[in-house]
């Protein structure tokens, strides 16, 4: 097994992953809040990177609920956010989800020549670590924040690493390394950590201090959510699934 870390959706736009498992991570929140939805009950997520292509896929799917943020705020006429928190109650059951943000559905997306594309967040990141445990060529996506590197994001990637190396003998990219080294630095206390991060004081300013202690909770969620392009992201990977497009 070898893993490396890719620190924006940019950068992994430009890399060759054909043959590559791909996790997408981007913590504040946008991977935390899509894995929360599939936990409470959504059946299916389309994920956009515009509202352009969001309201396109509203008229496919007239019942779908539409959820995200742009530049971190919600966006006007969408039913739901981009915090966790917002998704709970039976209106999410059996839904489908139209889902856009400004970073992490982008990281989604520039992963879909990938063998393999999953979610990831501190919420699962041992029921990950565990379907990565038999993978040789991994990728944990870090989505970043507008092109540049996200201190959460890779901490997270770290996590997931910590748990790989107890889980089996994996050789690590430098960048892999680094991870794991701001995990090891972090853990004892990831929400005080983590919301002295960019994107963590600006969430901070905006009053969501429990989004931030919901997205550094660990192993609270089973799902590993996967992304399939045909499909969509569902709730658990495609060969736990009947009908699988691949």
């Amino acid at each position: 097994m070898y893993v490396d870390v890719v620190e924006t959706a940019s950068a992994l736009a430009r890399l060759s992953i054909k043959g590559t498992v791909v996790v997408a991570l981007d913590i504040f929140r946008a991977t935390s809040t899509m894995i929360t939805a599939l936990a409470q009950g959504v059946q299916v997520i389309l994920p956009v990177a515009s509202e352009a292509e969001a309201f396109a896929l509203q008229v496919r799917y007239p019942q779908a609920i539409l959820g995200g943020e742009r530049y971190g705020e919600p966006i006007q006429s969408f039913n739901l956010g981009n915090s966790p928190l917002e998704y709970h109650g039976e209106q999410l059951r059996d839904s489908t989800l139209i889902f856009m943000s400004t970073n992490g559905t982008k990281a989604i997306l520039a992963a879909k020549e990938a063998d393999k594309i999953y979610l990831g967040s501190f919420l699962n990141a041992l029921p990950i670590a565990q379907k990565l445990r038999d993978e040789k060529d991994i990728i944990l996506a870090c989505a970043g924040t507008k092109g540049t590197y996200s201190l959460e994001d890779t901490c997270c990637a770290g996590y997931i690493i910590h748990l790989l190396r107890k889980l089996g003998k994996p050789e690590f990219s430098d960048s892999a390394m680094a991870a794991l080294a701001v995990y090891e630095a972090y853990q004892a206390n990831l929400t005080k950590h983590l919301s002295l991060s960019t994107n963590g004081r600006a969430l901070v300013g905006r009053g969501h201090l429990a989004d931030i202690q919901y997205c550094c909770s660990r192993n609270m969620l089973s799902l590993v959510p996967e992304y399939v392009p045909q499909e969509g992201i569902l709730p658990f990977p495609c060969e736990e699934r009947r009908n699988c497009t691949l």
